[in-house]
C-alpha cells in the first residue's frame, strides 16, 4: 500500500550516517567542482545535439526576454541564493523551535547531499550529451567560437539551475515533511514556485530550451526526494516500507546511479 501524506508526517526521525553522507556530500561536490575547474577540457568543443524542435522554438518565442543578461542574473540570485538561503533558514528554525539544534545540522546535510548528487549527474549528462544552448544555435556560424565562455556552448541538456532549484525545493520540503514540522506545506509552495520561477528564467535568459528545464525539474525532484527518504528510520509491519537495512544500503544505491 502506499504512503498517505498522514503517515509520511508521523515519521518524527531520519538516520543519518556521517561517514556514509559526508563523505557521499564531500565526493560529489568535490566532483562538481573539479568538473567546473576542467570544463573547458572536459565538455565537446562541437555539439553533438544541435537542433532544436517545434516545441522548444515556441516555448523560447513566449518566454524570451528582450534583456536576456538580465534574466540571466536574477536566475543566478534566486536559484542560487534566495531559494537555498530560504529552505535552509526555514528548516533550522523549524528544528530549533523544537529544541533540536543537531536535527537541523543533520536536514542541512541532506539537503547538501542532494544537490552535490544532483549536480553530479547533471554535469556528466551535460558534457556526454553536448546540447547546443539557444543562444549559440541563433548565432551565424563564425560567431559561435566568439562567446564569452566558448566550453558553455554546448552544455545545454539538462538545466543545472533548475536541476539545482528543484534538488534543494524538494529535498528540504521533504525533510520537513518526514520531521513533521509546521513549515513543511510553505515550503513546498514557497519552495517550489522559486524553483519553477529558476526554469522559466533559464529559459527567459535563452540558456535553456524548455525541455532542458522540464528535465532538470524532473531529476531534481527526484533526487530531492529519493535522498531524505532513503534516510527514513520508521517502519511499517503492514506496508512493509524501508528498512534499516535498506537505508543503509541507499548511498550505494545512490552512488551506482550517480557513476
Amino acid at each position: 500500500a502506499a504512503w498517505t501524506a498522514s503517515a509520511a508526517a508521523r515519521a518524527d526521525d531520519l538516520e543519518i550516517d556521517l561517514g556514509w553522507d559526508l563523505g557521499l556530500t564531500a565526493g560529489f561536490g568535490a566532483a562538481w567542482i573539479t568538473s567546473e575547474a576542467l570544463k573547458s577540457r572536459l565538455a565537446p568543443d562541437e555539439c553533438r545535439w544541435c537542433e532544436a524542435n517545434a516545441f522548444d522554438d515556441a516555448a523560447r518565442d513566449a518566454f524570451l526576454w528582450d534583456d536576456t543578461d538580465a534574466a540571466n542574473t536574477v536566475s543566478y540570485v534566486l536559484g542560487f541564493g534566495l531559494l537555498p538561503a530560504m529552505t535552509l533558514a526555514v528548516n533550522a528554525a523549524s528544528a530549533r523551535d523544537e529544541g533540536r539544534a543537531v536535527q537541523g545540522a543533520e536536514d542541512l546535510l541532506l539537503v547538501a547531499e542532494a544537490v552535490a548528487l544532483s549536480a553530479s549527474v547533471n554535469q556528466l549528462t551535460k558534457f556526454l550529451v553536448g546540447r547546443e544552448r539557444p543562444f549559440v544555435h541563433a548565432l551565424p556560424d563564425e560567431w559561435r567560437g566568439l562567446t564569452a565562455k566558448p566550453a558553455d556552448n554546448n552544455v545545454s541538456f539538462f538545466s543545472g539551475h533548475t536541476t539545482l532549484a528543484f534538488a534543494v525545493a524538494v529535498s528540504g520540503a521533504t525533510v520537513a515533511t518526514l520531521r513533521g514540522y509546521d513549515s513543511a506545506p510553505y515550503l513546498w509552495a514557497i519552495g517550489g514556485t522559486m524553483a519553477l520561477a529558476t526554469g522559466w528564467l533559464r529559459v527567459a535568459a535563452d540558456r535553456h530550451y524548455l525541455s532542458d528545464v522540464l528535465v532538470g525539474a524532473a531529476v531534481g525532484s527526484l533526487i530531492g526526494w529519493l535522498v531524505p527518504w532513503l534516510h527514513r528510520t520508521d517502519r511499517d509491519e503492514d506496508t512493509g516500507v524501508l528498512s534499516r537495512a535498506s537505508i543503509v544500503a541507499g548511498p550505494d544505491l545512490m552512488f551506482a546511479f550517480a557513476f
